[in-house]
């Protein structure tokens, strides 16, 4: 990677902080998170490793800006989705699919939207991302959809928030409206009968 120059110093640090998480997410699609060091996140990001441990003290805080980084995006798109006055539960599944239509994985690599919900959760690998955030707007819309009586009340909402995310995260080779078609039957008030075991 080139040098990296720009005009001002806070431009030059966001510059620097985006190479090392987007290096970091390279190799992690190429190599796994456990093979990931240090040095090689300074090596691809073009920059020192002395320089490096100025922005991050280890992987983990890489991977932790990193995920919220790319998904804090997400975090506003679903607060302005649970601040809407009429929302209903097919904007919901709406919200889902272009969630998964612009997940990483649809950028060339299958290991990071995974990665991204491992990392994440109250029972997560790491702590400090931005997923248990997430997971609250979430539990409120859906409890607030339940009481409107669009989405089934039987089952606790944060449960339900963790399965929308299940959603969102499901394999890239699974139809993006197929997944999104099944998240609404598990979700509506009145869900399909249960078939009944050896039919």
């Amino acid at each position: 990677m080139p040098r990296i120059w720009a005009d001002t110093i806070d431009s030059h640090r966001r510059q620097v902080n985006d190479a090392i998480l987007d290096a970091t997410a390279e190799l992690i699609a190429e190599q796994g998170p456990l093979s990931v060091a240090m040095s090689a996140i300074a090596e691809r990001a073009g920059i020192g490793r002395a320089t490096l441990y100025k922005y991050f003290p280890d992987v983990e805080s890489i991977l932790i800006a990193w995920h919220t980084r790319d998904f804090s995006e997400h975090l506003e798109r679903l607060q302005a989705l649970s601040q809407a006055e009429a929302v209903t539960l097919n904007d919901l599944v709406a919200f889902v699919r272009v969630q998964r239509r612009h997940h990483p994985r649809h950028k060339g690599t299958d290991v990071l939207g995974p990665l991204a919900h491992s990392l994440a959760g109250s029972r997560g690998v790491l702590e400090a991302t931005i997923e248990p955030e997430i997971v609250a707007v979430l539990t409120d819309l859906l409890a607030r959809l339940a009481r409107q009586k669009e989405v089934r009340d039987d089952q606790d909402p944060e449960l339900l928030a963790r399965w929308v995310l299940y959603a969102v995260h499901a394999p890239p080779d699974l139809d993006d409206q197929a997944v999104s078609e099944l998240l609404a039957d598990s979700l509506a008030a009145t869900p399909a009968p249960r078939r009944r075991e050896g039919r």
